[in-house]
């Protein structure tokens, strides 16, 4: 008989900015830069934005541009809710660097912008792995920055020559939340399942951004289950993988390490 277990409580949001190696080059980044690029996940905007950056580009007198990257993995009409709740506070664009989705337009407005300048310099900035370097490289036009679906690709600030004459730097992802807030990083690719602590309650916590589970019986083929209970879901797909251990016990942390991997490469999308 397989057993189950208790529903995973939420984790709370807890904000720590005591990190002044990633702070002071972020700070130098925003001073260097004539504009900056905020680059957020288009799944889940509002929990990839980063107050911090938004609050040190404000003081600084720089303009702030807002990039829903990864536009690819959400439904479009998703999309739109998305865009219309941001598009009033910042400038925004939507891009997909993998679908090659708006960024010879965001290219074209930097381009324009900067026209008056000998070399109009762009900062990117934003969390790990929420597709930084792949927007340089495509605003660029050539693979000048490393790419990898990993956390923590980018060690270095470095400076970019792209287009015209357009500088774009490059930036380790800043993460200004301490190491428990796990479910948000993970969410967002910031964290990979290797080194996550707390996977039941990320799983938990992918599944319940699904109102219609559908997506993921179909993912992972148990279609026929009628119930619609994350319990009952998890309790299929181990029963279906065979993620069982001793003495019937479904293995949640296996499934849960296959589930949050398949959802920041993409292949679970909302």
């Amino acid at each position: 008989m397989i057993q189950r277990r208790f529903k995973a409580n939420r984790p709370k949001i807890t904000w720590d900015t005591n990190m002044k190696p990633y702070w002071n080059v972020i700070k130098d980044i925003i001073y260097n830069s004539d504009i900056i690029l905020e680059i957020l996940d288009a799944r889940m905007p509002e929990l990839s934005r980063n107050e911090e950056i938004e609050s040190l580009t404000k003081e600084s007198g720089k303009q702030l541009i807002l990039i829903l990257n990864k536009a690819d993995l959400v439904s479009k009409e998703q999309l739109a809710i998305n865009y219309e709740k941001l598009r009033d506070k910042f400038p925004c664009f939507i891009i997909s660097t993998k679908d090659k989705i708006g960024t010879k337009r965001l290219r074209e407005w930097l381009i324009a912008n900067g026209k008056n300048k000998e070399r109009f310099k762009i900062g990117v900035l934003g969390y790990p792995n929420t597709g930084k370097s792949s927007l340089i490289n495509s605003l660029s036009l050539a693979k000048k920055a490393p790419v990898s679906s990993k956390a923590g690709t980018t060690h270095g600030q470095h400076w970019i020559k792209s287009v015209a004459n357009l500088e774009i730097v490059d930036s380790p992802g800043v993460v200004p939340l301490k190491q428990e807030d796990e479910a948000r990083l993970a969410l967002i690719g910031s964290k990979n399942p290797e080194k996550i602590h707390n996977l039941d309650i990320v799983l938990w916590k992918i599944f319940e951004l699904f109102d219609d589970k559908q997506v993921i019986k179909k993912l992972y083929h148990i279609e026929e289950l009628e119930s619609n209970e994350v319990e009952d879901i998890i309790e299929a797909i181990c029963k279906k993988r065979g993620f069982i251990k001793k003495q019937g016990l479904i293995d949640e942390t296996r499934l849960a390490m296959h589930v949050i991997r398949d959802w920041q490469q993409g292949k679970l999308r909302l």
